[in-house]
């Protein structure tokens, strides 16, 4: 390295301009800038890669809004311990494990005390001794999300998520990677309808009566338990067995479970007086019904239904006899005939919730178990919004 000398012999020192010291200063900004962000990729990819993959598998389907997402390679038994009571809870405890934040209001939180009044399933033997499942489900318009769903150590499912139940109106775009990602991420624990690869199926419809006892069992909502169940049984029995030990929080919101199995078996779960209420299908019947009309027996019957005004009593009653009326069993072609007879469309309310003013039949979906086929038909269009899934693959 070669030193310039003055007359004198003593080393001559440059000064650095101003426009070089600025040049420095935000080299070193933008290194410092760089190493942080690779320091969050890194964490991100340690903490919640599965969460992230999830949302890179995101997809708008329709205009509705419809979208798609793949959640594989997921664990939750950390979450399942933290004893979180409600849709919001689960929401900041995805919020805190990416980003460690205290927690506080977010965009979209809700208390999730609304009721989707008007919804029924049923299931029933088919004329040919296979079975089939369907649903319709009313509710206020929302954003509407398929996540096919593969635990580690669990059975692959299919959920159906509305996304009113993490709290997002019908305006909100969920494809954004900002105030809405947590939700998107959480959706996959607050699903509400589903089916697993097995032919297990639950539908969590509200109900008026729900009440568990709280003892030392771990507490989990109504919502995460339909997500255990797709995870982790395959019959009726197993199901029943699963939710009996776990202690349900209805603190948010009263629902009652509808599940069944690939053949043969169905059963109404409810939480009576603190205790868990089970009401099998009648072997002397083909079919079972359930809506938001309480199946309990013993109840009181002002206690079992809420008003009609959402035509809850109408739903079930119709199925009931039409179901009733075909022995040993429906067709699945009149089955389906009947459940879009029955969807209605949007329409506009006095009542405003999560954005929307608009009520009517958010999505009906029809399940072949024997065929393992799944169809879903998005705000009673039939022509242009129906999707069917082939739960084999």
């Amino acid at each position: 390295m070669n030193v310039q000398l003055n007359d004198s012999g003593v080393p001559i020192i440059r000064q650095k301009t101003f426009a070089q010291k600025v040049k420095g200063f935000l080299l070193w900004t933008i290194l410092i800038l760089l190493t942080i962000a690779a320091a969050l990729l890194v964490y991100l990819c340690v903490a919640g890669a599965s969460e992230m993959a999830a949302l890179t598998t995101l997809k708008k389907v329709s205009s509705h809004p419809y979208y798609t997402m793949s959640y594989d390679n997921f664990n939750y038994d950390d979450m399942l311990y933290k004893e979180l009571p409600n849709n919001n809870e689960v929401v900041q405890y995805y919020k805190k494990k990416f980003f460690k934040s205290a927690s506080g209001f977010f965009p979209g939180e809700t208390d999730n005390e609304y009721v989707t009044k008007g919804s029924v399933a049923f299931f029933s033997r088919t004329f040919t001794s296979s079975y089939m499942r369907a649903r319709i489900y009313n509710s206020y318009n929302a954003p509407i999300v398929m996540v096919t769903t593969k635990p580690q150590n669990g059975y692959k499912s299919w959920n159906i998520v509305d996304m009113a139940d993490v709290g997002l109106a019908a305006n909100q775009n969920i494809a954004q990677w900002t105030d809405n990602t947590f939700q998107t991420v959480a959706a996959s624990y607050c699903t509400s309808e589903g089916i697993n690869q097995e032919g297990l199926g639950v539908s969590l419809i509200s109900c008026p009566v729900s009440e568990c006892e709280d003892t030392s069992l771990v507490n989990i909502t109504p919502f995460v338990a339909v997500r255990l169940l797709l995870d982790r049984t395959a019959t009726v029995e197993s199901a029943i067995e699963l939710l009996q030990g776990y202690d349900i929080d209805f603190s948010s919101g009263t629902y009652h479970f509808f599940i069944s199995e690939k053949t043969d078996n169905s059963a109404v779960v409810e939480y009576i007086d603190g205790k868990m209420s089970v009401t099998y299908r009648s072997q002397e019947k083909a079919y079972q019904v359930c809506s938001n009309k309480m199946e309990n027996t013993s109840l009181p019957e002002a206690d079992k239904d809420y008003s009609n005004l959402y035509g809850e009593i109408s739903q079930y009653d119709f199925f009931d006899k039409a179901l009733g009326n075909h022995t040993p069993g429906m067709s699945q072609s009149y089955a389906q005939l009947l459940v879009s007879d029955k969807s209605i469309d949007m329409a506009e309310t006095s009542e405003t919730h999560f954005g929307s003013n608009s009520y009517g039949t958010l999505y009906s979906v029809f399940y072949d178990t024997n065929k393992m086929k799944m169809q879903i038909i998005v705000a009673n269009d039939n022509k242009s919004q129906s999707y069917t899934y082939d739960l084999t693959k």
